[in-house]
């Protein structure tokens, strides 16, 4: 396995179980009679088995398999079955083609030159980056302002941040530069916004009223019910990056994008500002 794919693994393996039970939720679709069949066996956070056990090492493998069966052309993927016993092309693989979705989603003039070869961290902090951009695309400063307000930033950090995204200084950058930008503060509530609303769009309201609470924990209730009743400023920006799309981009953009929030969030605790 290589190391994209075993470093996916091994988050699923780790990772808290009503976030883990999301993400399997997130790549249901009537596209994998598969994925029907993974979410059937684990309906509730009590059916997710224990972290690092072999149980749950089985349910992480499966929910990389499907993954990687999503971000595949289906006739490769059965030829790499067949040949290499493993169908599905790696994850950072899919990470770039989820990428360029997005950025392609801007217009052409706001389109930033992606890099060839990136870590898996850089792609996920650059997807982020580029999620919130297509959100945002076409409005002035002050309503982006205001947009930000409501995800929970103060009056003077929303002005920095929407000062600097409609710059371009921060779209499809990595997170530690987009911290030392517009603050670690800030990018996290930022990232949390992005996880908050793509579970509503995959997964539904309740997930993500659920899901806002347990990232939330600190927010007042005031500033709680504003991001809870606007859940959908973010939609514009996975639909219309999965406009014309096919029906399994329709999973691993959303889902790719949630794991890659996720995992930007954890990264962020870790990371100091300079």
């Amino acid at each position: 396995m290589v190391e994209s794919d075993s470093n996916l693994v091994d988050f699923f393996s780790k990772c808290d179980v009503f976030e883990l039970l999301t993400l399997l939720k997130a790549m249901k679709s009537h596209y994998s009679p598969f994925s029907k069949k993974l979410v059937k066996r684990y309906p509730t956070e009590n059916d997710i088995p224990n972290a690092n056990t072999p149980e749950r090492m089985e349910l992480s493998n499966e929910m990389l398999q499907l993954l990687q069966w999503y971000g595949s052309n289906a006739v490769a993927y059965g030829w790499r079955k067949v040949t290499v016993r493993r169908g599905g092309c790696h994850y950072h693989k899919i990470l770039r083609d989820v990428a360029k979705r997005l950025n392609h989603c801007q217009k052409r003039k706001d389109r930033k030159e992606l890099p060839k070869v990136d870590s898996v961290d850089g792609w996920e902090s650059r997807i982020c980056s580029l999620l919130l951009a297509s959100a945002i695309k076409g409005k002035t400063s002050q309503e982006i302002a205001i947009m930000f307000e409501e995800a929970g930033l103060d009056a003077e950090a929303a002005r920095t941040a929407a000062m600097h995204f409609v710059s371009g200084a921060v779209v499809g950058i990595s997170l530690p530069i987009a911290v030392n930008i517009l603050g670690k503060k800030t990018v996290t509530i930022l990232v949390k916004e992005i996880i908050i609303h793509l579970t509503y769009k995959r997964v539904g309201k309740e997930a993500a009223t659920q899901m806002a609470k347990r990232l939330l924990l600190k927010t007042p209730q005031k500033v709680f019910a504003k991001i809870i009743s606007g859940i959908g400023w973010l939609l514009l920006a996975i639909d219309s990056a999965l406009f014309l799309s096919s029906p399994a981009r329709r999973v691993t953009i959303p889902v790719v994008s949630m794991i890659s929030a996720l995992r930007s969030l954890d990264r962020l605790k870790n990371l100091n500002e300079e």
